[in-house]
């Protein structure tokens, strides 16, 4: 019975499986071929883009890879040190850190713009103009957004660099100059190179974001100055960070340059002019080497470094007094009394007069209507004068008759033989060259003939006669030296950077002037005996112990009768008052200093503008007494060339 029970309970077991199995069968089959199909459209998917990626723009992607891996970094170099004639530093380079972004690297440019915003406060615009110049150009390079960065600008950057992606942190050098105010128009200052001149200047000798010289020997010796560039080839990671260093070409540092220019002299000439305008010119009258070059008012050069803001630049660019405008070289004067030099040069030399010629002063002469006075005409004048006493006492009436005998076209010849009326050649921009007048030049300038009053003007350095501190000095070291016309250099020597011996600069052209020994010698003697003997216009430039001779100057912005109007010198306004000359050498048997000095609207030549040139002239001295340097060869007065 069990066994039939077993039996049943089998059958009827395998049966109910069948059962079950059988309407299930279909509906399997159709899962197994719906998942092939999902498997076969993914592999067909990736493969897809598989060809899309490595057949059809695999060049492209390859390309892009490469990129990322392996880029080369631009290295700037290491701009060229400026020294003073003792080797104190003008200008050097410190460390600076700037804020630049990778165009490649960059996921999100809204992002990084709202995040640089809020961490150093950069501009968005900013950014956005970095974005654009990165089209067409190497969107791996880096771009230049925010210089110079502060401590906690750069900790903040630090901190979140990691949320940062594409921004980098450059090691730059920024320009620092140690005697701003003082140095600022020789040195010069630097400034971002323009498209212009990237386009221009040679190729990889530049990059966007550079700095150039702009004023001064920054600009005028930028060749020498700004080295070659470096590069360097490193391995980058997708987000752009640097992981190894592959190769590198340092760059070569610029050459350093010392200068002629003593810093003693400088910070004496800023003093002596505080609070006035003028320009103070000292140079070697034996070589031409500059001394001293200095431009007052002055200004700041590292605030063209560090950043200046739109009001700051407007104060500066709308000044009246115009800082930037380097007066020693590009300030234009009439020369006034210091003239008288060239005139009686050319009259010796044209034979018109002799040093023994006498003239009689009554303080006034007359030329058809119009009476040309002497500045001593309230004393009666100078009655009987000579050479020498006509240039002690700076009498016009002798200087005038001298200027008629000669004419205008025989002073302007001996004025450009003295270096009067074109650029000194020193190696700065702007120099102007300033003007001598002639007949011709007037003919072609107004249309006019040339009348005999305006002759009287030019001798004693008024009319159309213009000037530069410069030029200045360089006039009269012809005196000093014997007549030789230097030409004004300011760099000594310049050494490279590899530790090689500096190479000296050949000084410049040397030329003579057609003036006798023994005339030269005739002035000498009139120009020591200004400063010092009795009734000398320069007592006031006499040195203790060192003999000086010089020649004082004042030369009138606007007529007598508008000075008059005034009643006295006090209340004449600024603007209106004369300007203050002196020239002048020293020690006067050996001379080794030459120096101009001009002091806009500073009154008088021997009151206000020889005691410039005395505490120039005391730095000078002192310095010397602190070093030891080879004597120069003594002037040439009394034997013939």
């Amino acid at each position: 019975m069990t066994g039939a029970r077993g039996k049943h309970r089998f059958a009827w077991t395998l049966a109910m499986g069948r059962g079950l199995e059988t309407p299930s069968a279909p509906e399997g089959r159709g899962t197994i071929i719906v998942a092939m199909i999902v498997v076969a459209v993914a592999f067909l998917a990736l493969f897809l883009r598989l060809w899309y990626l490595q057949i059809l723009r695999g060049e492209q992607f390859r390309d892009k890879s490469e990129h990322n891996r392996v880029r080369s970094v631009d290295v700037a170099p290491f701009r060229g040190l400026i020294l003073d004639a003792k080797g104190r530093r003008l200008a050097e380079n410190v460390p600076t850190f700037t804020l630049a972004v990778v165009p490649e690297d960059v996921e999100d440019w809204d992002r990084l713009a709202r995040r640089l915003k809020q961490l150093v406060d950069l501009d968005p615009a900013e950014l956005d103009k970095a974005r654009r110049a990165a089209r067409g150009v190497t969107r791996f390079k880096p771009v230049r957004l925010l210089y110079h960065l502060t401590r906690k600008q750069l900790a903040l950057l630090e901190t979140f660099r990691y949320e940062l992606p594409g921004v980098k942190l450059l090691v730059d050098y920024r320009r620092n100059y140690l005697a701003a105010l003082e140095t600022a128009h020789v040195i010069g200052y630097l400034g971002q190179i323009n498209k212009r001149e990237l386009k221009s200047a040679a190729a990889g000798l530049y990059r966007m974001g550079d700095y150039v010289g702009r004023d001064g020997l920054e600009r005028s010796r930028e060749s020498v100055l700004h080295g070659r560039r470096g590069v360097r080839r490193v391995e980058v990671n997708a987000r752009g960070r640097e992981l190894a260093l592959l190769a590198e070409v340092p760059p070569v540092p610029g050459h350093d340059i010392t200068l002629s220019i003593d810093l003693d002299l400088q910070r004496a000439a800023a003093a002596a002019l505080k609070g006035r305008v003028g320009g103070v010119a000292a140079i070697n009258p034996q070589n031409g080497q500059v001394y001293c070059l200095y431009s007052s008012p002055s200004y700041d050069q590292n605030s063209f470094i560090t950043g200046m803001s739109s009001a700051q630049w407007n104060k500066i660019t709308k000044d009246p007094l115009h800082p930037l405008k380097n007066r020693a070289i590009s300030g234009l004067y009439p020369p006034g009394s210091t003239f008288k030099i060239v005139t009686a040069a050319a009259g010796l030399a044209e034979g018109v007069i002799t040093p023994q010629t006498t003239f009689f002063c009554g303080g006034e002469i007359k030329l058809g209507r119009r009476t040309y006075k002497c500045w001593a005409h309230k004393h009666g004048g100078h009655g009987a004068v000579d050479l020498k006493k006509a240039l002690r006492e700076s009498c016009d009436i002798y200087f005038y008759k001298v200027g008629q005998r000669l004419g205008v076209d025989r002073l302007a010849k001996y004025a450009r033989a003295f270096g009067l009326g074109s650029p000194s050649g020193v190696s700065l921009p702007h120099e102007s060259g300033g003007l001598v007048p002639t007949s011709a030049w007037k003919k072609r300038r107004f249309g006019e003939k040339w009348q005999e009053g305006e002759t009287l003007s030019v001798a004693i350095g008024q009319g159309f006669n213009l000037v530069t501190p410069l030029q200045l000095a360089r006039m009269v070291a012809v005196i000093a030296n014997g007549g030789r016309l230097v030409t004004p250099s300011l760099v000594k020597q310049v050494s490279a950077a590899d530790g090689a011996a500096p190479v000296p600069e050949v000084p410049g052209v040397t030329t003579r002037v057609p003036v006798k020994p023994a005339h030269l010698k005739a002035i000498h003697q009139g120009l020591l005996a200004v400063v010092n003997e009795p009734h000398g216009t320069a007592r006031r430039a006499a040195l203790d112990g060192i003999t000086v001779a010089g020649k004082t100057g004042t030369s009138q912005v606007v007529s007598l009768k508008i000075e008059k109007a005034y009643g006295s010198d006090k209340k004449i306004p600024w603007k209106y008052r004369s300007h203050a000359l002196f020239v002048c050498y020293a020690p006067a048997e050996n001379p080794v200093i030459a120096i101009g000095v001009v002091v806009e609207h500073g009154g008088h030549g021997g009151s206000d503008a020889a005691p410039v040139a005395k505490k120039i002239m005391e730095a000078f001295f002192a310095s010397r007494r602190q070093t030891t340097a080879p004597k120069p060869p003594a002037p040439n007065h009394g034997a013939t060339p």
